[in-house]
């Protein structure tokens, strides 16, 4: 008696390299989706996500922040020295302050 081998429906191998610890990840990943190694790659591969976040935003956001920070410290330092604090000196600080709230509603409304 011949046996036939039956022909099998995903007939293409893909092979990539990873590491240990790689290998360890994904295998814990495919036990906790309840799949096993190879459909678990096959379905990540095939309908799996690949988010690609742009944080230029949030580094100018930290950027004014930061300068906002060095200039109260500046005006705080005036203040100690001279125990008094201009008008002009709080104009700009509010400009600021104006600076950093565009840049966070740029950030949240997403333009």
């Amino acid at each position: 008696m011949i046996l036939l081998a039956k022909k099998r429906y995903r007939d293409k191998e893909v092979k990539f390299f990873v590491t240990e610890g790689e290998l360890e990840i994904i295998d814990k990943k495919a036990d906790v989706a309840g799949l096993d190694r190879s459909k678990y790659c096959r379905s990540m591969t095939l309908d799996g996500l690949i988010v690609k976040q742009d944080f230029k935003q949030v580094d100018d956001l930290v950027y004014e922040v930061n300068k906002i920070g060095t200039n109260i410290n500046q005006v705080a330092r005036r203040a100690n020295e001279l125990e008094h604090v201009t008008l002009d000196d709080i104009k700009y600080l509010k400009k600021q302050l104006d600076v950093i709230y565009q840049q966070i509603e740029k950030f949240y409304g997403g333009g």
